[in-house]
């Protein structure tokens, strides 16, 4: 792995969406405990959360268009810029104590800008590094950008759960929009070989990439499948973490931001972990061992956070208890997602064709989180009106549902066959 650190172009890319990713997540978690402390509803908190998620699933497929035929490190740094400066702005607003109508218009403003510039800077990313990266160090630089997640949650999660009640959401605010602003200066100095589409782009022209895109991946029916499959898997497992974990920590059991941070922590320093070792075996590693033993384990970890919840719910377990195992539970999840995601990475990196990445990308990318903004609404409105345990029951369910269809997939195990 350390090899593909000695690659400049590599280093910039990596080291500057660090920084900015670690300030991404010191935000998005103290806007998150923001927003319920002032509402006390999980369904605001999920609309708020939903609604940068729609924005960015209606642009991203553009977004993949647009990084295939401009220059990809010109579209990173300067959706950097652009971020670092909006939330600055944000916070300049937040800070004049306004009413609650007019903090959450400004709160939504600056998601949507947010959420814009997100959807140019994923897919140009995510091409950009096939672009800079020798093929042969693929395998280290995929679980390298993965480790990205892991030390974001880590250092961001921690500062936020150290720093919330001293420097208050303005100070957050503050903090990460220089994050982005340094980021966008590193990523400045990354060079790669850019050669200059001599079609014009228009909206026609990106809606028959689009399709160029779409039709690729339909004729690689395997790998079709395998992105529903994943689509199903988010919508489950998104309303655990982004609504079920923060209104159990924030609302019901009233702890401080610090005790819910460490939770989330866990499963950063488990993904860090999973990381570095799938990284290093990752040449060794079936793809197909990897998702078939993988989600089975990922059913088992959600049927026992679901077990946990109610036993501290009905006060069958002491708080210190139902924390250190929800922390371990949290911590081998982790571990497991890498051990899923990895090999995964690497298997799209090797079968799409160096011409259709960036469309690609943009397609997967868009399936993956397709769920996401609906998967939020849903778990936030199941809360309100039917209350936790019914959105744990639910989330099992479609685990199981989607392991069946995993397992019995033809065209699944066919794919999952010819990478290994």
């Amino acid at each position: 792995m350390k090899k593909v650190f000695t690659n400049k172009n590599f280093s910039l890319l990596f080291f500057g969406n660090l920084v900015s990713s670690i300030g991404n997540t010191f935000y998005n978690l103290g806007v998150a405990w923001f927003i319920l402390e002032l509402t006390k509803s999980a369904l605001q908190s999920a609309i708020y959360i939903a609604t940068g998620g729609i924005v960015s699933l209606l642009l991203t497929p553009f977004c993949g268009v647009i990084a295939d035929r401009f220059n990809k490190v010109k579209i990173v740094y300067i959706t950097d810029f652009i971020r670092g400066i909006v939330i600055l702005g944000a916070g300049y607003f937040i800070y004049q104590d306004l009413s609650l109508s007019t903090t959450m218009i400004v709160l939504y403003v600056a998601t949507i800008i947010l959420s814009i510039n997100g959807a140019f800077f994923g897919p140009a990313v995510s091409s950009l590094q096939v672009d800079i990266v020798d093929e042969e160090d693929l395998q280290a630089a995929n679980a390298s950008m993965s480790m990205i997640h892991s030390l974001q949650t880590i250092i961001g999660l921690t500062l936020t759960g150290l720093l919330y009640d001293i420097i208050g959401i303005t100070g957050i605010f503050i903090i990460n929009g220089l994050t982005f602003v340094f980021s966008g200066m590193s990523e400045i100095f990354i060079k790669y070989s850019y050669k200059k589409s001599a079609e014009r782009l228009t909206v026609k022209e990106g809606l028959i990439d689009l399709k160029v895109g779409f039709k690729y991946l339909f004729n690689k029916r395997g790998l079709m499948s395998l992105m529903i499959g994943i689509l199903l898997l988010n919508f489950a497992f998104v309303p655990l973490t982004v609504n079920a974990f923060p209104y159990m920590f924030n609302q019901l059991l009233k702890t401080t931001v610090f005790q819910y941070s460490l939770v989330q922590v866990s499963a950063a320093i488990g993904t860090l972990v999973g990381a570095i070792v799938i990284g290093n075996i990752a040449r060794k590693l079936s793809v197909m061992k990897a998702q078939y033993t993988g989600m089975p384990l990922m059913a088992l970890v959600f049927i026992f956070v679901a077990i946990l919840f109610n036993f501290i719910l009905s006060g069958k377990i002491e708080f210190n208890l139902f924390y250190g195992l929800i922390i371990g539970l949290m911590f081998f999840e982790g571990i497991l997602l890498m051990y899923l995601n990895i090999p995964i990475g690497t298997a799209f990196a090797i079968t799409i064709d160096q011409e259709f990445r960036g469309r690609a990308y943009s397609v997967i990318d868009t399936m993956s989180r397709a769920a996401i903004p609906l998967a939020t609404l849903l778990g936030g409105f199941l809360i309100q009106v039917a209350g936790i345990q019914v959105l744990l029951v639910s989330n099992i369910t479609i685990v199981f549902l989607i392991m069946i269809f995993f397992m019995s997939n033809k065209n699944i195990r066919g794919y999952l066959r010819s990478v290994d």
